[in-house]
């Protein structure tokens, strides 16, 4: 059973509040007060509870919804071929507006330049892999790598010409002795999340 009391409570304190606290530079509060229609646009010094409900979300322009829909169609009209993908999306398999939202808050909440969802673990690891190496390049893994991640490295990437060497990740040192200077991006996911998260309890977790 999924208890979700508690992660209920803090969205409905956050969205009962009817002011804004910003702390600005000076280290003191001050409220930002919103009339009835308004909305926050600066959202970067908000309290992580209003994060949690408003980040990476705007009402919906037409309508004033201010939830965002799980909205279930694959295909999207086009103007005309020259304006193709002037609203942003074209097939859900690529792009879906739920999505976009969800990635948008995600990247908020970390604070960082943007991010992106994948319906499987496989499918962000493929992703990373082909958009940051090429033929030559070479890339550390951990010998406890999850097994499709596994596959696909030692067989479908090695043919394509791609270096890959599995080593120990519990030690920083082994990683550093066995980076090359065509040594692309580390790959510290696990299918056994002890070793995994042995690096990231002592902030070590390789880039």
């Amino acid at each position: 059973r999924i208890r979700t009391r508690g992660v209920r409570s803090l969205m409905l304190r956050s969205v009962s509040r009817s002011v804004a606290r910003i702390a600005p530079s000076s280290g003191t509060y001050r409220t930002l007060a919103l009339k009835s229609g308004q909305w926050v646009r600066n959202k970067d010094d908000l309290h992580t509870e209003t994060k949690l409900v408003h980040a990476g979300v705007d009402p919906d322009p037409i309508t004033g919804a201010i939830l965002t829909p799980v909205y279930q169609s694959t295909t999207y009209v086009q103007e005309s071929v020259d304006e193709y993908l002037a609203k942003g999306y074209s097939y859900s398999r690529t792009n879906n507006p739920t999505v976009t939202v969800l990635e948008n808050k995600i990247a908020e909440l970390e604070g960082g330049y943007g991010a992106a969802c994948f319906s499987t673990g496989m499918a962000a690891t493929i992703a990373v892999i082909t958009s940051t190496m090429q033929a030559g390049d070479h890339c550390v893994i951990t010998n406890c790598s999850y097994g499709g991640t596994n596959r696909a490295c030692r067989t479908l990437f090695t043919d394509m010409g791609m270096e890959f060497d599995f080593i120990d990740f519990t030690e920083l040192a082994n990683i550093e002795a066995h980076l090359k200077p065509n040594t692309k991006p580390g790959h510290p996911r696990s299918g056994r999340l002890p070793r995994s998260s042995h690096l990231r309890s002592r902030g070590r977790t390789p880039r």
